[in-house]
């Protein structure tokens, strides 16, 4: 756990200082109304959201620290039970949809609560959470957490979100699903760089989506840099497959600065000269995070990565990023990238998972030119097609073919949704289009054709 910074230390202070000197707390205090505790939440729970997110944006591992920095008393419970439900989605989860571990900051933060002069206020906003953090949790946690509390009418409080139901997987499963859809776009994801192996086996699925969520999401990871640096040369780590499944995360997806770059590329040359097996671990890795299509890799992030193994010791990775650099610099419509991409290819078998990969490489430049062309650009796609089309004839893969033609009918349908006059020239011309090519293809039959161009009459009331 990282502390929090000093500056932020210094807005806590200001916050925790405006509430106590506040009129709104002093006529709480007098009436201890719920109506004026509720205003007291809207006037300062804002400030506090404020600062929450400006850590979780810029510094996520000092997250934990502010949270039990507002435990104070001094806040009045303000944002707790809001941090309550970041520490149930932030434990990591098994396939049972069980945490993996106790949930030790859960507890520090319900007992806070629990024991809150402001509890009868607090206990309206935790409901659902602690029934997904009970439901996930084992009966002889929640039985402990209990017999640490004296008050009976907090003890049956809690109770009551004890629910037999969820006993069952499927109806845990979708409790938790439900109430982390509620949280989506919220950013509260936090971790600490594990030092052993160990640790990095009962970390890992906790690790991999805090550094999944900080890519996705496009956030300021400069103070991260630091912490890469350590975790990314730490050479105990080096004999885990999770730890390559990582380091390829981030060699994908994070812009590492000049120490962080050289790190890696040092640590993933070693790895690649002790295992005698690296080539297929490697690509075995990197095809599982395509295919997942969890991380939505971009060519630039292939791009990035290619640049950080330029020198790795494979011949067999070398030449690969050597072929998928000639996409990115050229452009996958360029007759030299599709000679390199054609050499690369029939060097190997056609099923080998270094094709395999090859083949979803591919699939991201086709994928990022359909789904950002427009409608009114059409002739562009009828000439790129034939791109595409020589890049099924290298492949010859039904699996290729197939994804191809799904984001190739998204076009199709978004000019269809746009020309509406089915007489104008646009319109015949796509469909004069489709019905000889995509027959050609095998993308769609001659009745589907018919079908997807037929005239629909509207219902007449």
């Amino acid at each position: 756990m990282v502390a929090v910074e000093k500056k932020y230390e210094d807005i806590l202070d200001q916050i925790k200082n405006g509430i106590q000197s506040s009129e709104i707390l002093a006529q709480y205090l007098e009436d201890e109304d719920e109506e004026i505790y509720k205003t007291l939440q809207d006037t300062f729970e804002p400030s506090i959201e404020e600062l929450y997110n400006s850590v979780a944006d810029h510094h996520p591992l000092q997250l934990e620290s502010l949270e039990k920095a507002l435990l104070d008393d001094s806040f009045e419970g303000l944002f707790l039970p809001r941090i309550l439900g970041y520490s149930v989605l932030r434990g990591e989860i098994d396939e049972n949809f069980k945490f993996r571990k106790p949930q030790q900051h859960f507890r520090d933060i319900l007992l806070t609560i629990c024991n809150s002069a402001n509890f009868e206020n607090l206990k309206k906003r935790i409901g659902q959470t602690i029934q997904v953090g009970f439901a996930l949790s084992s009966d002889i946690w929640i039985t402990n957490l209990q017999s640490s509390i004296e008050n009976k009418k907090v003890i049956q409080f809690l109770a009551s979100f004890r629910n037999d139901k969820y006993r069952d997987l499927k109806a845990r499963k979708a409790l938790y699903e439900n109430y982390s859809m509620q949280l989506n776009k919220s950013n509260f994801k936090s971790v600490e760089f594990p030092n052993t192996i160990a640790e990095l086996k009962s970390s890992f699925y906790a690790l991999r989506t805090f550094i999944v969520h900080r890519a996705s999401r496009s956030l300021d990871n400069s103070s991260l840099m630091d912490h890469l640096t350590r975790f990314i040369s730490n050479e105990q780590l080096y004999p885990s497959n999770q730890y390559l499944e990582l380091l390829t995360i981030i060699g994908l997806k994070y812009n590492l600065d000049d120490k962080t770059a050289k790190t890696f590329t040092k640590a993933i040359n070693k790895i690649a000269t002790e295992r005698t097996d690296f080539k297929n671990e490697f690509f075995q890795i990197y095809d599982s995070l395509h295919t997942t299509k969890e991380l939505s890799i971009e060519p630039e992030d292939e791009h990035n990565l290619g640049k950080l193994l330029v020198e790795v010791k494979d011949k067999q990775i070398i030449r690969f990023f050597d072929t998928t650099n000639e996409l990115h610099s050229k452009g996958f419509v360029h007759i030299d990238a599709i000679e390199k991409v054609r050499e690369y290819y029939e060097h190997h078998p056609g099923m080998s998972i270094e094709n395999e990969v090859l083949r979803s490489s591919v699939l991201i430049y086709i994928n990022k030119f359909l789904k950002n062309i427009e409608p009114d650009n059409y002739a562009d796609y009828f000439e790129i097609n034939k791109v595409i089309i020589a890049y099924l004839s290298i492949f010859n893969n039904e699996r290729f073919k197939q994804e191809v033609k799904n984001t190739s009918m998204i076009f199709i349908t978004k000019c269809m949704n746009d020309f509406k006059d089915k007489r104008a020239r646009d319109y015949q011309d796509v469909r004069k289009y489709v019905s000889s090519t995509f027959k050609e293809l095998g993308f769609l039959t001659e009745k589907e054709i018919v079908e997807l161009f037929k005239t629909r009459r509207k219902k007449v009331d």
